[in-house]
This record gives C-alpha cells, structure tokens and sequence, in this order.
C-alpha cells in the first residue's frame, strides 16, 4: 500500500488524504496545466489529466449563463459529442442539477456528488436525468468549481455510470481543484494582455472573411460538417479548410475552443429558445 499524505486542503471542512502517487500525479497534471495561456483551451487541456488520476466515464468542462440557456461545455474523451437535441434537453433542465445549484447559491467550488444532496430514487425523478444523462448513462456525478467570470457558472464534471465516487476520489479533486484555478487565473491574464495588444473584438472579427463568419456561426448553432457542406454547397473538405484558417485566425486549436471564443467576444451569437438546431 502506498503511502498517505496530509495536504492542507479543505474537502467539506476537514483535512484531506492523498496517496503519495496521487500526489506526484497532482504534481504532474499541475506542470501539464502551467502553458496554458487560453481559457477556453483550459477544459482541452485538463479533461485528460483528470481521467488519468479519478477514474470515470466521460469529463466535462461546463460553463452556464449568465442567460438562461447559454451554455458551453468541452467533453474528454474526445469521441464524445452531444446532439444539439440532447444538448438543448440539458440546457432546458440544467438547474435541476443540485451541483450546479450548490455552485450558484455558495460560490463553493469544492468537489462535491450528486449522491450528497439526493437519493438514487430522487435524481431517476428528474426531468435532467430522464432526458439527457441516462442516454450517456450517468448514474454517478462529482464536480468542483472554478471562479466565475461574467456571471457565468464554471466547472468541472466527473462522471460514470456504474459505482460512485470514493472519498478518496473528493479528497485528490478537492488537492486537484488548486492547480486548476490558478491556470484559470492566469490563462485569463494572458488572454486580456493579447486582446489589450491586438485590439477590440470588431478589429479581430474583421480578420475573417464573410464565408468564413458564416461557416463559424453554423458551426456555434451546433451543425456538423457534413450539414455545414449541404447548406453552403461545398464538401465537407472544403468545410474543414475553412475550419482551419478559422482557427488560425481566432489562434485556437479547436472546434470548441473557436466557438467559445467567437461567442464571448461577440463575433457570433448563440441561437436563441426554439432555434433551429444542427442536423
């Protein structure tokens, strides 16, 4: 058995224990997370950290708000991907998740389980379960929060369908939790010094060509590329070389990281309620 260490932070007001190999591979996931000078690459980037040290089924990074239905989320593994019917079920009953409810209501971001607040009984009940997360299947939930920005609710979902999470699992989150924050802190400092050097959000979208524009915002309505070539008239080839010039341009490496970005800064806009959704 390995050894046990005695971190000093706080899980639900009591001191943690962590595993002498937990705590190196903190120590590793928190170098992974140093170069990250991009907030929306943050989820990208820890989503496959987490799964190596707490085991689970799908990872999500999960951003809520600040108006009802705005929501952003970054799944590990990659294969992942929610329909934009799936995805408009959890947005419609995403308050009903009690971690999310937590999170708002005590700004606590430490780890925290569905199976604290409710019973198995209790959470099949709801309408967030029924339609969204006993497709994937989620039976189990752990999550922690991040320091909101903007009036949104940011955090970090761990999740399996079979046999919960330990203590042992919300103690290592709980030591994980801190690397995360500070690379969230300081991804966001970075990000402010570039736009302060390369101007307003306008003078950045303007980089983009009107077909490009186009193509983000099919992209940020949920549609894939196969729909995106039927819609614009082009293959799908053509679709993913103008993916890449987009990325290029909004200096992302990825289809959810451009989207975060064209939606903060404005570039493009979310479909409202009862928008069409992607094919």
């Amino acid at each position: 058995m390995g050894s046990l260490c005695r971190v000093g932070a706080a899980s639900w007001g009591r001191l943690v224990h962590v595993s002498l190999s937990a705590l190196e591979g903190a120590l590793r996931f928190a170098e992974d997370l140093a170069e990250t000078d991009d907030p929306a690459d943050l989820g990208r980037r820890a989503l496959p950290g987490l799964h190596r040290l707490i085991r689970a089924d799908v990872l999500s990074y999960n951003e809520f708000g600040p108006e009802p239905g705005q929501v952003y989320y970054c799944a590990y593994p990659e294969g992942v991907v929610f329909s934009p019917a799936r995805l408009a079920a959890f947005e419609a009953h995403v308050q009903e998740n009690p971690l999310v409810d937590h999170l708002q209501n005590t700004g606590d971001g430490s780890p925290v389980k569905i199976s604290d607040f409710l019973t198995r009984e209790r959470f099949h009940a709801l309408g967030l379960y029924a339609e969204f997360y006993r497709h994937l299947p989620v039976e189990h939930q752990i999550a922690i929060g991040l320091p909101s920005v903007d009036g949104r609710v940011i955090g970090i979902a761990l999740n399996r369908g079979r046999g919960d999470f330990t203590e042992d699992d919300r103690d290592l989150l709980a030591v994980l939790r801190a690397p995360l924050v500070r690379a969230m802190t300081r991804a966001r400092s970075r990000h402010r010094a570039r736009q302060s050097l390369s101007g307003p959000a306008a003078a950045r979208a303007a980089g983009l060509s009107s077909r490009e524009l186009q193509l983000l915002e099919l992209v940020a309505h949920g549609h894939t590329n196969s729909a995106i070539a039927r819609r614009l008239e082009i293959s799908p080839r053509t679709v993913a070389h103008h993916l890449d010039h987009i990325y290029r341009k909004l200096e992302v490496s990825s289809r959810a990281a451009a989207v975060y970005r064209a939606v903060t800064e404005g570039i493009v806009a979310l479909p409202g309620n009862g928008s069409g959704g992607g094919e």
